[in-house]
């Protein structure tokens, strides 16, 4: 997660209705012993999950995301808009910024899809699963 450190607090393999059930379960235990790790990155393997904690000290919109393209494509990637609050009294996005959105018919007020509060009428159904691995799932 850019802008952040976090502390791992559980990781380990998904109960998932489609995991292999043999596949290996000592890489990884669920909850950590001792003090959360603290990290800035995680590798994540297949079909395996992490909690982490966040102190939300450092207003901005930050990435959370996969570091494969392929992944990231896929839509493994997510912004967090921290002290939105924050943000509005301090921030002034540029002109060609908004510009470029103009052009590119992207919204420039509203919430994800450019509606008012919750109504997200519009917004591109989420990718899902289409497959399985074939190291997982010869």
């Amino acid at each position: 997660m850019h802008g952040h450190v976090f502390q791992i607090t559980e990781y380990g393999p998904a109960e998932l209705p489609f995991a292999d059930p043999n596949a290996p379960t000592d890489i990884l235990t669920r909850v950590s012993a001792g003090p959360p790790v603290k990290r800035d990155t995680m590798v994540i393997p297949e079909y395996n999950y992490i909690k982490i904690r966040v102190r939300a000290d450092n207003p901005g919109i930050w990435m959370f995301h996969c570091h494969l393209d392929i992944h990231f494509a896929m839509g493994m990637a997510f912004a967090i808009v921290e002290a939105p609050d924050v943000l509005q009294r301090t921030m002034e996005v540029p002109r060609e910024m908004l510009e470029f959105c103009h052009q590119q018919s992207v919204p420039i007020a509203g919430n994800a899809i450019g509606n008012k509060g919750l109504d997200f009428k519009g917004l591109p159904k989420p990718p899902t699963l289409v497959g399985r691995s074939p190291r997982l799932f010869p």
